[in-house]
């Protein structure tokens, strides 16, 4: 996997959390708390934004949980978690990716990559190895 893709994979991941879900909640309460304890117009202005910004948080959490699970069904071949390969295997196939980039070798298609600075991932080609 692309380090890129793996690091937004992650970020994703992390701001999906419910924790995010959670902390609305208690900043909800605490905000309606405070405007019952103290009802005044600021604590109505402030009760009413944070309203705003929870139910937006909230619903941007449940539309990108909504749209990942759409992408899933709709590209189930396109797989973000490599979690059926070994973290060695992965390793193991990178070393041998670079050593075979430092080969020199007749074949088509490997000038062409050496063109173009190409190289594979292993994680792909670890699939293609395991499926043929």
């Amino acid at each position: 996997m692309d380090k890129n893709l793996e690091t937004a994979y992650s970020e994703v991941d992390r701001d999906l959390s419910t924790e995010w879900l959670a902390l609305t909640e208690r900043v909800r309460s605490l905000t309606h708390e405070i405007h019952a304890t103290s009802p005044s117009e600021h604590t109505a202005l402030l009760s009413g934004e944070v309203t705003k910004l929870c139910d937006h948080v909230e619903r941007l959490h449940h539309d990108v949980v909504r749209l990942l699970v759409e992408l899933d069904e709709k590209l189930p071949e396109f797989d973000l978690q490599p979690t059926h390969l070994e973290s060695s295997e992965i390793q193991q196939e990178t070393l041998q990716i670079h050593r075979e980039a430092h080969e020199l070798r007749a074949d088509f298609k490997d000038i062409i990559k050496a063109l173009f600075m190409w190289q594979d991932d292993p994680v792909d080609r670890l699939r293609e190895k395991k499926s043929s």
